[in-house]
């Protein structure tokens, strides 16, 4: 799969993702794995790029919570100060992001999403500086948290043996959620549609696995025969993406899945959880996927390094234009 320096924007869609895509429910990942369910992740994860999981009714229950907090406070006037006093900046790297601040992925593109962002960090603190002043905003989205990251931990450990890693390889290695953070992100209804106006442009992401549930339409997968597909909402589904430090630590063998979003005339909502690695892991291609005839394609670095790297070229795209 390209990295994010090498997918065009313009590329067409082809397809829609197919009814036959993998879609597991949590009670397959619970326990011990069965075989077969391993297997299927791993052909997904090889042939696709990305699966579905089958929400429980405690992990649907938490999404709508968080969605009708999130209704709350996208309404909000962007001068409010419920929005002002929670707005990224230099003092702050989560929070809120206004539509049309987000870096450009893609060169000359313009992102229209509007953000909320939080972390480990805001959700184990003792203070509410960082969270907007509407009733059980705080509560309520740290339950959401809470389901994402006991669902992320199962499916790392069903990609780690899909993948023939040790079974809790990537549970050790992305267990302290120091770098991994949620977005809450609000699309608003755009008619214009070009390549330069996006909901939010192609890339991969940065970190080991993507959770990503939608409320509508607009998100678009890159599989691996390098075809872009519409990926139509599945109530109840979070499709789970791979990210580039996954593809790093196996070669290549397993590849970020590229994806954007397109502007559409229907409001969209989406809660997305970017699992990271642990802070303090330097992540290279591990011996098993390296030989004489496919050498390590990717030098050592760290999680954090990575997404500064990302971002900075993000920034740079805006300035360039």
């Amino acid at each position: 799969m390209p990295s994010t320096s090498e997918l065009n924007q313009s590329d067409v869609v082809s397809g829609t993702v197919s009814d036959r895509l993998l879609c597991i429910s949590p009670d397959e990942l619970n326990g011990d794995v069965e075989d077969h369910v391993v297997e299927q992740v791993r052909t997904a994860c090889v042939e696709t790029g990305f699966f579905y999981i089958d929400l429980a009714e405690s992990q649907r229950d938490s999404i709508a919570v968080a969605l009708r907090q999130m209704e709350r406070f996208f309404a909000l006037a962007d001068d409010d100060d419920r929005k002002q006093s929670v707005k990224q900046g230099d003092q702050r790297d989560t929070g809120w992001v206004p539509r049309f601040t987000e870096p450009a992925y893609q060169p000359g593109t313009i992102s229209s999403l509007e953000a909320f962002d939080f972390d480990v960090k805001n959700v184990s603190s003792s203070h509410n500086d960082d969270w907007p002043k509407l009733a059980d905003f705080r509560r309520d989205l740290t339950r959401c948290w809470n389901e994402y990251v006991n669902l992320a931990n199962s499916i790392l450990g069903v990609i780690a043996r899909a993948a023939g890693m040790q079974a809790s390889f990537l549970q050790d290695n992305c267990n302290t959620h120091a770098l991994s953070n949620m977005r809450l992100l609000n699309y608003a209804p755009d008619t214009i549609q070009t390549d330069r106006n996006v909901g939010i442009a192609a890339h991969t992401d940065f970190e080991c696995i993507t959770l990503l549930y939608q409320t509508a339409a607009g998100l678009e997968l890159l599989d691996s025969n390098g075809d872009w597909l519409d990926a139509p909402v599945a109530d109840g589904h979070i499709v789970v993406l791979l990210d580039d430090m996954l593809e790093r630590w196996t070669n290549g063998a397993l590849k970020a899945t590229g994806h954007r979003v397109r502007s559409t005339a229907e409001k969209r909502y989406s809660i997305v959880m970017f699992v990271a690695v642990n802070d303090e892991i330097v992540i290279e291609p591990l011996p098993q996927y390296v030989t004489d005839d496919l050498p390590a394609r990717y030098l050592p670095i760290t999680q954090e390094q990575h997404i500064d790297n990302e971002v900075q070229r993000a920034k740079d795209n805006i300035a360039g234009t």
